[in-house]
């Protein structure tokens, strides 16, 4: 009778497993899903940290990034440098256990899915160093970062965690990206802010005073960062007409700042990238990526007592000194 049940409840298991690889390979609905889809205990990487393991590890042979879509669709474009294997081959297990386990990967599909349950096999054949691109390819293309090729247009996000790139004839534009945009009350979120230089050549800018929203900063001391940004959050739902009226919730604990005066009197930033030069040259001495990664821990300060970020809608700003301006919503529920 135990044998009976095993059985049964391994058919079931198999049932449920091929279930779900036919939704992770098979998208033909037109409306995307409403979140992201990962398996448990897979660790994953989002767009800009990516980004910034990629710049990072550029010469690095040890460093290897991993496309597990099919072939036609690596061919309309792919991360720079990236190796193509696909996941849905019969032969995948055997073709990835070739490669060197003792490596860095970060693996990437076309929204996050193939690419989880292949770190998954990875990790499952003594692969320690492996992340999925949560997202995949198409959380790429939809905060800016560049592919090589040119059919990317038919790509569709999975899950509205950014907001379109808001850009200035100045060459940059500025992206707030979010883990989540749906939090129970407590519940931490994480905000990423990034400044890109859009030209192909060095961009030059003298640090700027258009800052478009007081409050902006990127933690309690506002003088302690290099970023050229910083952001606020509004308990309603604003827009760029009306969020000169709000006032930004106080979601930074209150410290002692240093006696910092700012000495940074321009960025340089360099072609196609987010890295910049922070003058005078004797402050850093090499080019940083200006981005940065803000917690709010689901509180926020009200008089003198810490209080629960409340149901409802949020709106999270962020901006530049040079007056460029981005918005995003969460929810609350």
């Amino acid at each position: 009778m135990k044998m009976k049940h095993a059985l049964v409840s391994l058919i079931l298991f198999n049932v449920v497993l091929i279930a779900g690889c036919t939704q992770a390979t098979s998208q033909t609905s037109s409306s995307p899903p409403a979140t992201i889809i990962t398996t448990p205990n897979v660790p994953t990487i989002t767009v800009p940290d990516a980004y910034i393991l990629i710049q990072e590890n550029i010469n690095n042979p040890d460093f290897v990034i991993l496309d597990v879509r099919t072939q036609s669709e690596f061919d309309t474009g792919y991360i720079a440098s990236a190796t193509n294997i696909d996941y849905e081959s019969s032969q995948f297990n055997t073709d990835i256990s070739q490669f060197d386990k003792s490596k860095q990967y970060l693996v990437y599909c076309r929204t996050g899915i193939r690419g989880a349950f292949a770190t998954q096999i990875m990790m499952g054949l003594g692969f320690e160093k492996v992340q999925n691109l949560t997202g995949g390819i198409t959380a790429w293309i939809q905060d800016g970062y560049p592919v090589i090729g040119t059919a990317t247009t038919d790509l569709t996000p999975t899950q509205s965690i950014t907001t379109a790139p808001a850009q200035l004839p100045n060459g940059l534009q500025l992206r707030v990206s979010v883990n989540t945009t749906s939090l129970n009350p407590g519940e931490a979120l994480q905000i990423t802010v990034t400044e890109y230089n859009t030209l192909a050549t060095t961009n030059d800018l003298t640090c700027g005073t258009s800052w478009s929203i007081t409050g902006l900063a990127l933690g309690a001391c506002p003088n302690a960062y290099i970023q050229p940004f910083g952001i606020a959050l509004f308990k309603g739902r604003y827009t760029t007409q009306n969020i000169s009226q709000a006032t930004p919730l106080d979601i930074f604990a209150p410290v002692a700042c240093p006696n910092y005066s700012r000495l940074i009197t321009d960025y340089i930033f360099q072609p196609d990238s987010m890295d910049a030069y922070v003058m005078p040259v004797c402050f850093i001495t090499m080019a940083t990526p200006m981005s940065a990664q803000v917690t709010v821990n689901g509180t926020y300060i009200q008089g003198t007592k810490l209080q629960l970020l409340d149901l409802g809608v949020y709106t999270i700003v962020a901006g530049d000194e040079w007056g460029n301006i981005d918005f995003l919503y969460v929810n609350v529920e």
